[in-house]
């Protein structure tokens, strides 16, 4: 009997672990351009302003040092088209649209990275609307196509994505990836397009109308930066239970949290958050940022003086009545003599977290609940070893079988 029960137990792990084979897995990378600068997170807060329509504060620093974008990391690749045509792209869940670099682009953004060649693919149609879309230090513009995309050997029909056929300025001039794969709602997306995701469920080629994200920023290579799973999540990936929030705002993947504290300090009794895989910083309200500076006594220019890193507090957030801490060392950064924080201001009432939160939880974004979960990061079983225990068990289920 006992012998038994260890059979279906195995059985049963190993119908688990067959269940995690649906997953369909991304790779990202890390740009290796990356780095945490005072220069670069100005870059990236007016970059993010630009994206959420926020006002500057970040008035009266030389606009030519804010030009570099490195610091929008996580990418992996994608392919567009029959032969499908290659492109690295961002996996933004802080935006709706899906656009490429243009053949017909001629501007030194565009030709720096692969452009998309239509009459190089038989199952292109033409859309014949426009899009324009403005950054920091200039804007993307072009029209709308639709095209064959296939991400993690997922063929979506029909999707419609821009062609970027003028890009001004120096937003994406340097950037280690090619174009931008919105993963927020459809209200958000413009020129009415449905987002890559939803059509994805829609032709039901996963089953679970659910995404997930390992961001890592630690890694153990500087370009490894995790993973994105679609059609559902991995309890590998994680430990412990997950705690679920509902979406607020069904355009955003926004949320309420119950408190913000900066270690006994209370910051906020309640505050709208903005989970967004398209930055690596923390946005706070102008009032909550100006509460959270006169701890560490930030000066006009964004710095502080140093001491022991690990000394300064942890950030606390409570959601649905559990605490994601945010440690200092990945919100406090070190130049020589002085620090300065990967937390910045904006003039809405909500926080934009970025990877300083993000990289150190496993997210669910369960589109068709309209819900996130948040759980810790489970530093065992890496996902490329599911399929080596896939093969033990069921060699020791066989070995039991026979015997």
């Amino acid at each position: 009997m006992a012998h038994f029960q260890f059979l279906a137990g195995l059985l049963i792990l190993l119908l688990a672990l067959a269940e995690g084979t649906r997953l369909h897995r991304i790779p990202l990378h890390r740009s290796p351009n990356f780095k945490r600068t005072r220069e670069a997170i100005l870059a990236e807060q007016l970059y993010v302003y630009h994206k959420y329509n926020l006002t500057s504060t970040a008035n009266g620093f030389p606009m030519e040092q804010l030009s570099n974008l490195d610091n929008l990391q996580y990418y992996g690749n994608i392919s567009i088209g029959t032969p499908g045509q290659v492109f690295s792209v961002q996996f933004d869940t802080g935006s709706s649209n899906l656009w490429v670099p243009s053949a017909q682009c001629s501007s030194p953004g565009c030709v720096q990275h692969r452009q998309y060649y239509s009459n190089m693919s038989s199952t292109f149609q033409s859309n014949g609307s426009v899009f324009d879309i403005t950054y920091v230090l200039g804007s993307v513009a072009g029209f709308m196509s639709q095209d064959v995309v296939t991400v993690a050997g997922l063929p979506v029909k029909n999707q419609t994505f821009g062609e970027v056929t003028t890009e001004t300025g120096s937003n994406f001039l340097n950037a280690s990836f090619d174009g931008i794969l919105g993963m927020a709602f459809p209200s958000l997306a413009a020129n009415l397009a449905t987002p890559f995701f939803q059509n994805l469920y829609h032709q039901k080629l996963v089953q679970q109308p659910v995404f997930s994200f390992l961001l890592r920023n630690n890694g153990t290579t500087a370009s490894y930066g995790g993973e994105l799973i679609l059609g559902g999540s991995d309890p590998a990936l994680y430990r412990g239970q997950l705690t679920y929030v509902p979406v607020s705002n069904p355009e955003y993947w926004q949320f309420f949290t119950d408190s913000i504290q900066m270690g006994n300090t209370l910051i906020s009794r309640g505050s709208a958050a903005i989970a967004d895989t398209g930055t690596s910083l923390l946005l706070a309200p102008i009032a909550q940022y100006t509460q959270i500076a006169r701890i560490f006594k930030v000066n006009s220019q964004g710095y502080f003086r140093c001491r022991k890193i690990s000394a300064w507090p942890t950030l606390n957030f409570r959601i649905n009545g559990v605490s994601f801490k945010v440690p200092p060392q990945n919100y406090v950064l070190q130049e020589g003599t002085y620090c300065t924080l990967a937390i910045v201001s904006s003039n809405q009432e909500f926080w934009i977290l970025g990877d300083v939160f993000l990289g150190l939880y496993y997210t669910i974004f369960d589109v068709g609940n309209q819900r996130l979960g948040f759980a810790n990061v489970n530093s065992g079983t890496a996902p490329s070893q599911v399929g080596v225990v896939l093969m033990v068990l069921a060699f020791i289920v066989l070995r039991l079988w026979v015997h």
